[in-house]
């Protein structure tokens, strides 16, 4: 069962949320992956061939330089996640790394 778009939006504000307390402290690994998986639930593929749905597929920007070191690694973990096969994969994935990093949260929007 995937989550629907309302639940994944109020989970990703909660994750966005500084003030919410973790159920244990992220690494920058798992950061990244949630980096990726909300850009790939919200706007699509950032790499061809899009799905449709896929928002703004004609601008997608190209992979930073090897000097803009935090960008790079956002752009890559976007791309990683172009492997799903759907944006509602990657909502199912984002949730699910959410109830683990939060924990009681998570579970409690999904009620």
């Amino acid at each position: 069962m995937t989550v629907s778009l309302e639940v994944f939006e109020k989970v990703a504000a909660l994750v966005a949320d500084k003030n919410t307390p973790a159920a244990r402290p992220s690494t920058r690994a798992e950061k990244l992956r949630l980096y990726g998986l909300y850009k790939r639930g919200t706007l699509g593929r950032l790499n061809p061939p899009f799905q449709e749905g896929d928002v703004d597929s004609d601008s997608r920007p190209a992979r930073p330089g090897v000097f803009n070191l935090d960008a790079r690694m956002k752009w890559d973990a976007w791309a990683e996640e172009d492997k799903m096969g759907s944006r509602e994969e990657a909502r199912q994935a984002y949730v699910d790394l959410a109830r683990v990093l939060l924990g009681k949260q998570v579970d409690d929007l999904l009620v």
